[in-house]
Parts: C-alpha cells; sequence; structure tokens
C-alpha cells in the first residue's frame, strides 16, 4: 500500500482517526460469525512468536512487534535484515560507515548505537536462534534459510538474553524436520550479482534430524574507484598516475559483496519430553571496501599537493582513493571470518514444566580499511582488525501453575566475550591491539497472572552486573617499540568499569472478544557503561556510566471482518537518562596553549582526534506506530507501516555542550517519520500456476549521522520504489521471481563518517542504485 507522505501530519491525524473508527466499532458489536473455508483465503494467518519466553500468537503478545515469515521473506525477495528493518515502523538499519568495517548502525524508537565498536554495548540486541550476538557484523545476518524474523520495539530488559535498551531483532532459522525436503536457488541480477542458495532437510534415524543450507554470492560494487591522475590530468598537476593499463581510469569498485556461509542444524528428540538443537555456522565474507564518497573537504596542503573539492564525488557515485605514500599499502577491504556453535535443550518433565538450557561459542576475525581521504593523496589511511570470541550461557525454567492461573518463568544468563580493538592508524604512525573483556551475568523472573481468561497481568524482573577489563597498547609501525607522544603515553595503560542494574516490566492487557486486544506496558532499560576504548591521549582515558530509559507503551491488535483486515497500533513515551554519545570535536575540551591568541580556553590535555564516550544527559522520547494487513477480496493483499517520532531534550551537561550539542538536536538516525506500503495480487491461472505482481515502497525522513547536527552530516529524506513480479507452478514445485529496485534510482544516503571538526572531511555511504535481479527456485 502505497502511503502519502506529503501533508503527512494532517494525513497521518485522519489515518488514525480513521483506525480508531474501526477499533472502536469492533470494541462495539461482538465478534463476527467466521466461516472456517472462508477464513483459509486471508492472508492474515496467525504467526507464532516467542517474545515472552514461550510459543504465543502474534495478535495475542503484549509488545509491539513485527513479524515477518520465512515465506515473506521469500515471497518479497528480501537480501538482508536490513531491507526487513526498512518496512518495521521506528526503526532505522543501515550498513555502518568506513570507520566501522561491516558494522550495522541499529537504532529503534530513537536508541541504538553508531559507533559499532564490540567495546560498547548495542542499544539494540541482535539475537539468532535466541543466542545474542555482540557484534553487529552485517554478514552474519544475512537472511540464511529462515523460519521468521521478530523485530521488538522498546526495551526488552526482562525478556531478552542480555539488556536490549532500544529494543531486539530476533533471528530464527528452519528447524530441521526430516522431511526429504529442501530447495535450490539461483540469482542473477546488476552489477554482475551472482548468488546460490539451498537447503536440504533428511532423516538421520530414528527421532534424529538434519538440515543443511549454504548460501554464496558475489556482486561488484556500484562506487567507481577513479584513478584521479588518469581522469583529470589537468587538475592532477604532476601527481603520478596508480593504475597504468586500466581502461576508463577505473582502478576497481568500492561495495563488491563475495562471501559465503554453510549452516548445519541436528535435531533429536528420544521422547516427547526432550527436545535437543544442536547449530554450527560458518562464514567467510571476503568483500571490499565500504562503498563511500567524499562529500566535503576543509582545502589544505598535503606532500606539496592542494586537498580540496576537486576530489568531491559531486553526485556522481565515484571515489578518488588511490594513494600515493608510504603508508599507501592498506587495501579497501570489509572482511569477515566466523564461526559459530550453539546447543539448546528442552526438557519437560511434566506437562506444566520446561526446562530450557542454551549454550553457544562464537568466534569472529574481521578486518576493514584503506583509504579514508578519497583522494589519491596520503591525507587518513590505515587498517583495523578485530579478533572476537564470545561464550553465553542461558538457563530458564518455564512453568505453568495453578491449572494456567500463572505462567512463570525464572532463569540465568551469563555472558564472556574478548575481543581486541585493532588497528594501524598510518597518518598518526601507530598501530594498537588492545584487548577488552565483557563480562555479563544476570538472574530473571517473568509472569503472567490468567485473573480471567480475557485479563492478563505481567510482570518481569531482571538484575544484571556487567564488568570490563581494558588494556591500551601504542606501538610505532615501523619500530615496533613505545610510539611516539603523545600516542605512547598510554602503552600498556589499563582500565576497568563495573555497573549494575535493576529492570523490570509492569503490564496488563485485556482480550475484548476475538477481535481485539489492548495493552498497557511500563518496562525499564539499562545499556552499561565503560571506558573510552579508542583514546588517543592520556586526558581521553574516561570512563561513561550506564545510560538508562524508563518507557510507558499503550496499544492495541486487531483483526476485523473476519481477518481481512489487522490493524495494530501502538503508543509510547521513553524518559531517556544519561544517554551516551560519542564526541567528534576534540576531548577533553579546549584547544592547545600554542594556539594563542586564537585559543580562548588553553588546555594542555586537548587533543584534535577524538572518540572519546560521554553521558550527554536526558531526553523524552514519544511518538505513535500502526501497521495493517488488509486482503479486501483473496488475493489481493495490503500492507502497510506508519511511524512518528519526536525526540527532545530535557537536559544536557557539560560535555555534550563542549562537544556541540544543542537543546535542538536529535541523536543520529533517529527518523521523526518513516512510512512503509506494499500492494500484490495473486492471480491463479487455469492451469494452477499463480502470478503475482508486486509494488512496495518505503519512506524514511532526513536524519543525522551524528548527534552535533550539522548540514555536512544531514542524510535527506527518501521515497524508494521497488516491484517485483513471481511466477509459481500449480505444484509449487518451482518459482520465478523478477524485480526491480530503487525503480527510480534514486541517489540518497544511507550513512556519513563526519570528522570535518577533527580532519576537514566528510565520507557518506550512498544507497545502492536502480538495480534488476532474476530468481529461479526449485523446491523438492
Amino acid at each position: 500500500m502505497a502511503i502519502r507522505i506529503s501533508n503527512m501530519r494532517g494525513r497521518a491525524t485522519a489515518g488514525l482517526f480513521c483506525g480508531a473508527s474501526l477499533i472502536a466499532a469492533a470494541f462495539a458489536t461482538p465478534a463476527f460469525a467466521q466461516d472456517d473455508d472462508a477464513a483459509e483465503d486471508y492472508s492474515n494467518d496467525d504467526i507464532i512468536v516467542t517474545a515472552q519466553f514461550r510459543e504465543q500468537n502474534l495478535q495475542d503478545t503484549p509488545i509491539a512487534i513485527t513479524a515477518v515469515t520465512g515465506e515473506a521473506i521469500t515471497n518479497k525477495a528480501m537480501e538482508s535484515v536490513v531491507d526487513i528493518a526498512d518496512t518495521a515502523p521506528s526503526v532505522y538499519m543501515s550498513r555502518g560507515s568506513s570507520a566501522y568495517g561491516t558494522g550495522l548502525t541499529v537504532y529503534i524508537r530513537g536508541i541504538g548505537q553508531y559507533d559499532t565498536q564490540f567495546a560498547y554495548e548495542p542499544g539494540v540486541g541482535m539475537y539468532v536462534d535466541d543466542v545474542y550476538h555482540g557484534v553487529l557484523v552485517g554478514s552474519i545476518f544475512d537472511l540464511l534459510d529462515l523460519d521468521r524474523v521478530e523485530i521488538l520495539r522498546g526495551p526488552q530488559g526482562t525478556l531478552a538474553g542480555k539488556n536490549s535498551i532500544g529494543g531486539a531483532v530476533k533471528m530464527f532459522s528452519q528447524k530441521p524436520e526430516g522431511g526429504g525436503t529442501g530447495y535450490l536457488q539461483a540469482t542473477y541480477g546488476s552489477y554482475d550479482r551472482m548468488e546460490l542458495r539451498g537447503a536440504y532437510d533428511v532423516t538421520l534415524a530414528d527421532n534424529l534430524y538434519m538440515r543443511v543450507s549454504g548460501f554464496g554470492k558475489r556482486r561488484e560494487g556500484y562506487v567507481k574507484r577513479i584513478d584521479f591522475p588518469c581522469a583529470f590530468p589537468e587538475l592532477a598537476g604532476d601527481l603520478p598516475t596508480q593504475i597504468a593499463g586500466f581502461d576508463d581510469c577505473v582502478a576497481g569498485t568500492l561495495g563488491d559483496v563475495d562471501v559465503f556461509g554453510f549452516r548445519g542444524a541436528l535435531r533429536y528428540e528420544p521422547s516427547d519430553q526432550l527436545e535437543i538443537n544442536i547449530i554450527g555456522s560458518i562464514i567467510r565474507d571476503d568483500s571490499g571496501g565500504t562503498p563511500v564518497i567524499l562529500s566535503k573537504v576543509e582545502p589544505e596542503i598535503v606532500d606539496g599537493y592542494p586537498y580540496d573539492d576537486r576530489y568531491l564525488a559531486n553526485g556522481e557515485l565515484v571515489n578518488y582513493g588511490n594513494g600515493i605514500g608510504a603508508n599507501a599499502t592498506y587495501p579497501f577491504i570489509s572482511q569477515v571470518d566466523s564461526e559459530s556453535i550453539s546447543g539448546q535443550i528442552d526438557w519437560s518433565p511434566t506437562d506444566n514444566l520446561q526446562l530450557t538450557s542454551i549454550t553457544a561459542y562464537e568466534n569472529l576475525d574481521s578486518v576493514w580499511g584503506g583509504d579514508g581521504d578519497a583522494s589519491p593523496l596520503d591525507v587518513a589511511q590505515g587498517q583495523n582488525f578485530s579478533p572476537y570470541h564470545q561464550f553465553t550461557q542461558e538457563l530458564r525454567l518455564n512453568a505453568d501453575l495453578a491449572d494456567g492461573l500463572v505462567e512463570l518463568t525464572v532463569g540465568g544468563f551469563y555472558f564472556d566475550s574478548l575481543g581486541y580493538v585493532g588497528g594501524i592508524v598510518g597518518g598518526l604512525g601507530f598501530k594498537q591491539n588492545d584487548p577488552v573483556n565483557n563480562n555479563s551475568k544476570s538472574l530473571f523472573a517473568h509472569g503472567v497472572l490468567h485473573p480471567t481468561p480475557e485479563l492478563s497481568i505481567i510482570g518481569g524482573i531482571r538484575y544484571t552486573k556487567d564488568k570490563k577489563d581494558y588494556t591500551y597498547t601504542r606501538k610505532d609501525i615501523v619500530t615496533g617499540e613505545t610510539a611516539d607522544a603523545p600516542f605512547g603515553f598510554i602503552d600498556e595503560a589499563s582500565d576497568e568499569a563495573e555497573s549494575s542494574s535493576v529492570d523490570y516490566r509492569l503490564g496488563v492487557n485485556y482480550r475484548f472478544n476475538e477481535q481485539v486486544m489492548a495493552y498497557a506496558n511500563f518496562a525499564t532499560g539499562y545499556k552499561g557503561g565503560g571506558v573510552n576504548p579508542r583514546p588517543f591521549t592520556v586526558g581521553q582515558l574516561v570512563p561513561f556510566d550506564p545510560e538508562r530509559v524508563d518507557a510507558y507503551e499503550l496499544g492495541v491488535k486487531t483483526d476485523l471482518f473476519d481477518r481481512a483486515v489487522r490493524l495494530n497500533v501502538a503508543t509510547f513515551l521513553s524518559k531517556y537518562r544519561d544517554i551516551i554519545l560519542i564526541d567528534g570535536n576534540g576531548f577533553p575540551g579546549g584547544c592547545l596553549p600554542t594556539d594563542v591568541p586564537l585559543c580562548e580556553e588553553p588546555n594542555p590535555d586537548y587533543f584534535f582526534l577524538s572518540a572519546a564516550p560521554f553521558n550527554a544527559g536526558d531526553a523524552d522520547i514519544k511518538g505513535f506506530e500502526v501497521e495493517t494487513t488488509i486482503e479486501p477480496t483473496p488475493g489481493l493483499v495490503l500492507e502497510g507501516a506508519l511511524s512518528y517520532l519526536d525526540f527532545k531534550y530535557t537536559r544536557l551537561d557539560d560535555n555534550a555542550t563542549a562537544s556541540g550539542i544543542d537543546e535542538s538536536y536529535v541523536p543520529a538516525f533517529t527518523a521523526e517519520w518513516k512510512a512503509s506500503g506494499s500492494i500484490s495480487y495473486e492471480a491463479i491461472l487455469p492451469s494452477g500456476a499463480t502470478v503475482t505482481p508486486r509494488f512496495y515502497a518505503d519512506y524514511r525522513s532526513g536524519v543525522y549521522s551524528d548527534p552535533e547536527n550539522m548540514p555536512r552530516n544531514y542524510l535527506e529524506g527518501r521515497t524508494i520504489l521497488n516491484a517485483n513480479i513471481a511466477f509459481k507452478t500449480a505444484d509449487r514445485d518451482w518459482e520465478l521471481i523478477a524485480g526491480v529496485t530503487n525503480l527510480s534510482d534514486k541517489r540518497y544516503f544511507t550513512n556519513a563518517f563526519d570528522i570535518f571538526n577533527q580532519s576537514g572531511r566528510t565520507n557518506k555511504v550512498p544507497g545502492r542504485p536502480r538495480e534488476w535481479s532474476v530468481t529461479l527456485r526449485k523446491n523438492f
């Protein structure tokens, strides 16, 4: 369903009024008599989620959730979890900027973490098969052989495996069933895209089943890396060309993809009371550098050559970064190798008790880097590497007591990770390899009381204790000895941080009839503090406190007109405290005494480069969300989502003011408006085969990529239009999908790395241009 955005405030109010009228009518009238055969024609089928530790109908779950089934992911040709996030209200997700490699930037309801460094807590928890992932690396979250994806909005501190202050994204893979079924899927498309996916399910022995799946994909990048002296000799002067022999002065591309992965799952059911699932996966991602362009630059002279606006992309998808200096040896790469294994045991000694144990280990090595200045000059080059290991253990006991009067879950969670903040900072002459250990323990309880069949009262509590240990190394790139001042002063320094929190949830929900359920929730959330993981100087070895949120939510979930219309509405207010931001203006504040008389506040500890975290203050976040699915006639499906978010600082600390934050600013990636819609029609041919054209669109208002809101880090609002057409044979053995994304070839940006105040430049990540693809799938 295409949603028009012009005059959005008035139209949104009218839409909410209409939705409220439908809901009021449902409250006032008894449930419609429903013909079972007719109901099967409609698409609003039950979706089962596990947001409250047990299987539950999506429409009975008193939480704002967007749930997408594996079948819907296939039908809509979604490539990654980012595609799903585009359709969910109040959710922003994109690939990180060049500084953060393959990391994902994730925000829900204005809360997240734009610096994807593992040493920070993600503001949104990412889970695969109920296993928490402390590193937001994109290729791990490819949509491989999924059963469903759940996006939970609002703090999930008492429900998720690790505190998720903004919300949680949970991906659940297909379990082995032993049916001898599977699929093989091939895709070809723009930029020489080649992709292969497949899965097979088999019975190995009595009650022992296995499912194997895999994927591989390659695609050329969409940002051209141009050799500037070759393309513009009149502007390059005597700069030497770097790519003699290449056609059209093109040295390569950025944004190219080269990744494959395998997953194996075993399920053993020796009895009705016991089920054991073991899952292992391997991913190898050898993709190229982040697709960035230079959008703003402060002119300067580098090695006798001008570094200025001649290297700006100026609306083109080009990057002139090649590198000619002694440190120009770092390729454009975004590589990830990961291995993981998890085991889940579900044991039901009685009909009303279930014990669940989830044990998991993950090993990950990521390397990214290249030429950050997007020019042939030796301005900013380097390489980052981040080995990471984590172990998690969760135990849960579910109990149904007093003949279903009480549902109770109690449990504990343990998390331990060791990662390294590693890198070669070519422009400053030092390298680092800083170990950071993160340990977290928590106990939790969640209960639901059912005084009547229609009424449920919810309570939950979680205690969390976090500890982080840091050690810093700063070595000379050439000699390997302690680096020169001021960087060498923190070589072999160490620090630690501890924090704890008690979070809780209170809620009530009431089902008025088969059509309408309403709920009210209050929940708290917490994200741990720590110490600056990337200091440049001693003065930047600073701690930061945890951030917290108190969130209120009211919602209603409806299935109307014999389930032909599904309409879910939520409104929320979040009291966000001690907000963690990252400084980008030099820390500590002030300026060098040598800059007098221009320096008004001399500070001998000042250094112009900074990535120091600090607690900025408090804010109120309020808004509403609407999701609907309408099937006016069998085969015709309209889907839509709309969200509005208002963020307002209520208090700013001195550190925020010193870092350039104003009360009128908003956090990074906080969109005021977001909307998406789709329309599809499944036409049944005389043979029984089907043809389904589908048109879908998503809109986001403008956002900033940095908490210091400046025009240079503003990402303009955009509307993206997509379409595809799917053919399925009558026996559903064959499927063919042809589609086009970004139909209007809209030029827009998804992220930016703004260090103009520090280093005189801003890079941006352009969104993908118009692309076509054809996918053929064989089910067996």
